[in-house]
């Protein structure tokens, strides 16, 4: 019998140790981060870039990372849908300040044809931390950059009386620029040159694959190489390069669209992410003295139990069910913290909605049409593609240029 109350001792002896140790863990509340305002600077190329080596770039919307999430998280996808747009375009801004590049455009999809891709996943975007995994690679499918970036901001980052108007995170996409930019530094100019070749093949070969089929080929390894390039003055080149103007028209229109979109968002956005700050800490904080609470709930039910198991009088076993009861107030009040923290995060909810991104029907003027293109984004420029196929078999069936012939190659 003594063997076993002594067993019973060390085992609830064990689990009040454990608890209270987790509870003085949880006990350390977050501390606020005092951050620095001052914004990082944007390098700018080591040497003059000659036109002919300066890369095109595309970074299409961000994806929303929203199969990421878990019940803990705030995330609203109505917001996380906008943010997908608006971070790939303050990214896009922030790279244009370098001079180190051609085109950089918010692109619909990887599937627009450019030299340079920046692609990403949002991880994680409450407010007070940004994290982002993001990609770099270029036409001919060679990566350059597989990277996760995380900034979290302290509490004065959204003081009104800063009043900046720059991006909160802003040194975060300056951070990104200057390692795609010192990626891009790597590369000799002919190395430059020839991706931007790459691009113009494989556009053509979109359009025209039986002429242009061979001019480009894959390894192994998906990379892209040049096999042979056409002659200067092709006929069929010439043409295709007409109609890649034309898609280039189609995506200045989506980034006026991109630009506008995040002017429009940025002041209520910013609000929202200051909302969400707020709610994200006070959230964390109630959510650690919840644990706590329940944690000594559970410690003193515990407690209580082994102390009527092993009183010796009447006085001693009401308190150990004094103590029990106290237990059991302190768990009661942890679930009510834990409540309150999760509708602390919910609080922004409505905020969200407001955000969502609408994508109106686009209206694009040629200069023997207007075509309408209506649904998303990515539909939207589904539809445009094919019209500029239609567009390229009119013209190859002209009188004059029905029979395509080849100017040779340059081997």
């Amino acid at each position: 019998m003594r063997r076993t109350v002594t067993k019973r001792h060390n085992l609830l002896t064990a689990w009040m140790l454990i608890l209270s140790m987790a509870a003085l863990n949880g006990a350390h509340a977050a501390v606020d981060k005092v951050t620095s305002s001052t914004l990082l600077p944007i390098q700018t190329p080591s040497a003059p870039i000659p036109p002919e080596a300066l890369l095109d770039v595309a970074i299409p919307p961000l994806n929303d990372g929203l199969d990421l999430t878990d019940e803990e998280d705030t995330v609203f996808p109505e917001v996380r849908n906008a943010e997908t747009i608006y971070l790939s375009n303050q990214l896009a801004k922030t790279m244009e300040k370098s001079g180190a590049w051609g085109a950089i455009r918010v692109v619909p999809s990887a599937d627009v044809v450019m030299d340079v891709y920046i692609t990403g996943t949002i991880l994680q975007s409450d407010g007070e931390t940004l994290d982002l995994d993001i990609r770099v690679f270029d036409t001919s499918g060679r990566e350059w950059l597989k990277e996760r970036h995380v900034k979290a901001l302290g509490k004065y980052s959204y003081d009104r009386r800063l009043k900046t108007l720059a991006d909160p995170f802003q040194n975060l996409f300056t951070i990104i620029a200057n390692r795609v930019l010192a990626a891009r530094e790597k590369m000799s100019r002919e190395e430059a040159v020839q991706l931007r070749q790459i691009s113009e093949l494989r556009f053509a070969r979109e359009f025209s694959p039986e002429a242009f089929g061979e001019y480009i080929v894959e390894d192994r390894s998906g990379i892209l190489t040049i096999n042979r390039l056409p002659a200067e003055n092709d006929a069929i080149l010439e043409r295709i390069s007409m109609i890649r103007e034309r898609d280039y028209l189609y995506v200045d229109t989506m980034q006026d669209y991109y630009d506008a979109f995040s002017r429009d968002m940025h002041l209520p956005y910013q609000d929202f992410r200051r909302a969400s700050y707020d709610s994200v800490v006070k959230a964390r904080q109630l959510r650690k003295r919840g644990n706590r609470q329940i944690m000594a709930g559970i410690a003193g039910i515990l407690g209580g139990i082994y102390g009527r198991f092993n009183s010796g009088s009447f006085m001693a076993f009401d308190g150990s069910t004094a103590a029990a009861a106290v237990g059991g107030y302190s768990l009661k009040q942890g679930l009510q913290t834990k409540q309150k923290a999760a509708e602390q995060t919910e609080r922004v909810a409505e905020m969200g909605a407001s955000l969502e991104a609408v994508i109106a029907p686009q209206v694009i003027g040629l200069e023997d049409r207007s075509v309408t293109l209506s649904g998303t984004v990515q539909a939207q420029y589904g539809q445009w593609r094919e019209m500029l196929r239609l567009i390229y078999e009119q013209e190859r069936t002209l009188p004059g240029t029905a029979v395509e012939q080849r100017s040779g190659s340059i081997n």
